[in-house]
């Protein structure tokens, strides 16, 4: 029983319509598969929609139950199926120097090439190349670049952000099914999303503070003008182009640069903007510290609906896990060490590399399958010096 004495929580294979939703004021850290958005439950496919989300609790209210007949199929709002656990076809230990390769590729060519395409027209097609590559370091192992974006520095982070863009965004778009063929489209409208950049000054890319509301203007327009170069190149396709242009704008309509609203935003602007986000908000910035990977998460969390269209921030978390690999974390009993497995099927319940006993003192790395260890769980994500303690690099390629 919830706070409410007249509130339960049930599992949703037990929910049917008519039953009254009510927000238990849990934490989303806590209870990341708990739907807590109010109202009734009108029809079955409804609760079809929440389970493809990946929820699986509700809190309901029995007093206010009512008699539905359930005569609507149209209120389904995500129609794609909710994908099942990959298998990973190397280990993250082996996986681990052929990802850091792959990326340190890409940085490299980005870095070349948005020097170059200053004064020379776009050539597209050179990119793909360190995209395929890209796209075959995932589908060996996720975890090894995904864990990577959180682990490459760089003073140059317009280009890091870039590589990780374009690597998450590719990512989610293995993780929901797309074709094969239209994975290269992710990862080029990744890489590109930002091209426009170049052309604004740096004094207000580097702005250590809030920007005024023109110079808010002047960046804004890197959107279009990106768009505006990159389609002059015969490579650049109608896709790419659409995850260009619309990785800004919102679900509610109320994004740039043309205020696009609901279906209208396509699949590639929608995985570009959830990609953009969370490397944003997890990132190292002029104007602000990272958030540990968790926080940022929770915040996009709190965006859902508004910002992008249902269900789709809850499957980009189930990706990546409420920690996602590479994070450093402290557990329930005082252990410290560093997340090298997602479990999409338990997002809170990651496999941990152990490196450090509860008295803070190294240890032979030992592996920690949460989800099969009950009463253990992650107190905090670290971040600083307590971090800093272990050489997380070198144990993910030991894991």
């Amino acid at each position: 029983m919830t706070e409410r004495t007249n509130t339960a929580i049930i599992a949703l294979s037990d929910a049917v319509p008519g039953m009254y939703i009510v927000n238990p004021g849990i934490s989303w850290l806590e209870s990341p598969l708990l739907y807590a958005q109010e109202g009734f439950l009108a029809t079955q496919s409804a609760i079809s929609d929440i389970v493809r989300q990946g929820y699986t609790e509700v809190c309901h209210d029995p007093s206010r139950f009512r008699q539905c007949h359930d005569l609507d199929d149209g209120l389904s709002t995500a129609n794609i199926p909710w994908p099942g656990q990959s298998v990973s076809a190397a280990s993250l230990g082996d996986e681990i120097p052929r990802a850091r390769a792959t990326y340190a590729d890409a940085f490299e060519h980005i870095q070349d090439l948005m020097q170059d395409t200053q004064v020379k027209p776009v050539d597209m097609a050179a990119s793909r190349p360190y995209i395929e590559a890209v796209i075959q370091s995932l589908s060996r192992n996720r975890d090894a670049l995904i864990a990577l974006t959180k682990l490459k520095k760089s003073d140059q982070c317009a280009h890091t952000h870039s590589v990780n863009v374009a690597i998450l965004s590719i990512a989610y778009a293995q993780y929901l099914g797309l074709p094969k063929d239209k994975l290269p489209l992710v990862g080029l409208a990744g890489l590109f999303h930002d091209y426009g950049k170049i052309f604004i000054p740096q004094a207000i890319l580097n702005a250590p503070r809030k920007l005024t509301p023109a110079e808010r203007t002047v960046m804004q327009a890197h959107v279009e003008l990106g768009f505006a170069h990159l389609a002059r190149d015969k490579d650049a396709n109608h896709e790419i182009l659409q995850g260009v242009m619309q990785h800004h704008e919102r679900y509610n309509g109320t994004g740039y640069p043309n205020r696009l609203k609901g279906n209208t935003i396509s699949i590639y602007g929608l995985i570009l903007s959830l990609s953009d986000h969370y490397d944003a908000l997890s990132s190292q910035r002029v104007y602000k510290e990272p958030m540990p990977a968790n926080v940022a998460l929770a915040v996009m969390y709190k965006m859902r609906s508004q910002v992008w269209a249902p269900g789709y921030v809850e499957r980009f978390i189930k990706m990546l896990g409420i920690y996602p690999a590479g994070t450093p974390v402290q557990l329930s009993n005082g252990e410290r060490g560093v997340v090298c497995h997602s479990n999409p099927d338990f997002p809170a319940l990651p496999t941990v590399i152990i490196a450090l006993s509860p008295d803070g003192k190294s240890i032979r790395p030992q592996l920690r399958d949460l989800s099969e260890q009950p009463g253990l769980e992650i107190e905090r994500s670290l971040a600083g010096t307590d971090a800093e303690q272990m050489d997380i690099g070198l144990l993910l390629s030991q894991s």
